[in-house]
């Protein structure tokens, strides 16, 4: 049985609603700029921040084919552009007020942390590979109480390249030393969950909750329909 266990988060292990298109982040996220002697509307704002994570995320893709941006180093060139001068206090700070004034809804699935765990009690080993922000995730994690859970965190923008990218996977082992020999994929997304575990050739398990896309090809070694995380493969009480 697996040794391993890798997770997605959103819309695996935390329920979560954001909704960074709205008008009214950038609108308030433009007060924030203006605060400190930056002028701008939250339109210009939004196009500013889309344009440059644009070309960075283009340099990236000369190195992999699935790439990550820092939204920090985004802003600093946003910011610099506007004749400001970040430090990495107010950069932090304002990744962290885009997530918060995005946030529509936050929780862990449940059974969550019990499931954690058990697997580490049970001498398993438990990673997690999550497409995000290093800044939030590092931060929900801590806010819902199972950073302490996970053997190695592996978050998409600290790597430089996401899910379903193989490299993503190497990040994973050669960082934390996670044995993909013995291990299973878990996620709810068929494109870079389990796509991506059948690139670097490890069994996974496909949850099926409310963010997962509908309509996609489902091709995992176990499949949960009904969003019960407990019906994982090698999990017991």
């Amino acid at each position: 049985m697996y040794q391993t266990y890798i997770f997605d988060l959103y819309g695996t292990l935390i329920d979560i609603e954001t909704d960074e298109e709205r008008p009214e982040v950038w609108e308030r996220l433009a007060l924030h700029f203006s605060y400190h002697g930056m002028n701008i509307t939250g339109t210009e704002l939004q196009e500013r921040f889309l344009t440059e994570r644009d070309i960075q995320l283009a340099a990236a893709a000369q190195s992999c084919e699935f790439p990550d941006f820092i939204m920090e180093e985004v802003f600093r060139v946003v910011a610099r552009d506007l004749g400001g001068s970040p430090n990495e206090d107010w950069l932090h700070e304002t990744v962290r007020w885009v997530r918060t004034l995005s946030m529509i809804h936050i929780s862990l699935y449940d059974g969550v942390a019990e499931i954690l765990q058990s697997l580490r009690a049970g001498g398993k080993k438990v990673f997690l590979l999550s497409n995000g922000q290093k800044t939030f995730v590092e931060a929900e994690l801590t806010m819902l109480g199972i950073l302490h859970l996970f053997d190695g965190v592996a978050i998409s923008s600290e790597a430089g390249v996401s899910k379903p990218d193989p490299l993503f996977y190497r990040y994973l082992t050669d960082t934390y030393g996670a044995d993909l020999s013995s291990a299973i994929m878990i996620g709810n997304d068929p494109r870079t969950d389990i796509a991506g575990a059948a690139e670097v050739g490890i069994d996974s398990c496909y949850i099926q909750t409310a963010s997962s896309p509908r309509g996609v090809p489902v091709k995992s070694t176990v499949q949960i329909w009904d969003g019960d995380l407990r019906k994982i493969p090698g999990w017991s009480l």
